[in-house]
C-alpha cells in the first residue's frame, strides 16, 4: 500500500484521460458544524454530531495529501467513485470546500446507493421522500460543491467513460424486498473533459 500511496501522489495516474478512482467513503469534507442542523432536522439530537472518522474527514491530511498531489501533478478529470455510505451523490471535488466555488475543483465524486442495506428512512423508520429531504436541502445549501444527495432510494449506477466525458446514471428500485423488482432511470451526471464538474443531464 505504501509504494501505491507514493506512486499516487508522485502523479502516476498522470498520463490516463480519465483516471477513476475507487473509494470506499466521501471525499469531500462535511464541516462538523453542519452535522448538528442536520441532526436536528432529522428529529436526532444536535449534540451528536461527531467527525465521521472512519471517513476522509478522519484522515484530513492523507486527503490534503492526496489533493494536493492532483494539482501540483496537473492530473485532470480524475473521478471518485465511492459506495458504502448507503446514499446517492454527485460532487465537485475542490481544494477548499469552504471556499468553493472560488476554490477550483481539482475533482469529481459519484457515489452509488445501497441495493438493499438501510438508508436513513430505513433507519429513522420513516416514509421515504419525507424527513430525508429537508436534511438533502440543508446540506446542499451549506456545501456548493454537493450537486445533488439522495439518502433514501435503493438501486444500482452504471459508469460510462469515453473519451470525452464519464457519466453515471442511477437507478432506483421500486421495491429493495422484490428480486424481481422493477428499476427506474432516477438521476445522470456527466463530466466533460477538462472540465472538473459534474452537470447534471436529462436521463435518456
Amino acid at each position: 500500500m505504501a509504494d501505491r500511496r507514493a506512486g499516487l501522489l508522485d502523479g502516476e495516474v498522470e498520463a490516463r484521460r480519465h483516471p477513476v478512482m475507487i473509494s470506499p467513503t466521501l471525499i469531500p469534507p462535511l464541516p462538523s458544524h453542519v452535522l448538528g442542523p442536520l441532526l436536528s432536522l432529522l428529529g436526532l439530537p444536535a449534540e451528536g454530531g461527531v467527525v465521521f472518522t472512519d471517513q476522509w474527514d478522519g484522515y484530513t491530511a492523507d486527503r490534503r495529501a492526496l489533493l494536493s498531489a492532483l494539482a501540483r501533478n496537473k492530473v485532470s478529470n480524475t473521478v471518485f467513485l465511492t459506495g458504502d455510505v448507503h446514499s446517492s451523490w454527485a460532487c465537485d471535488v475542490p481544494a477548499d470546500a469552504g471556499m468553493y466555488p472560488l476554490s477550483p475543483s481539482l475533482a469529481t465524486e459519484l457515489v452509488c446507493p445501497s441495493v438493499t442495506s438501510d438508508n436513513i428512512d430505513d433507519v429513522l423508520h420513516v416514509p421515504p421522500r419525507t424527513a430525508s429531504v429537508i436534511a438533502e436541502k440543508a446540506l446542499q445549501g451549506l456545501n456548493r460543491h454537493v450537486k445533488w444527495v439522495e439518502y433514501d432510494s435503493h438501486g444500482a449506477a452504471v459508469l460510462d467513460v469515453t473519451p470525452s466525458s464519464v457519466r453515471m446514471d442511477w437507478y432506483f428500485l421500486a421495491d429493495r424486498t422484490k428480486p424481481d423488482s422493477s428499476a427506474r432511470l432516477a438521476k445522470s451526471f456527466r463530466v466533460a473533459d477538462g472540465t472538473q464538474r459534474v452537470q447534471e443531464i436529462n436521463p435518456a
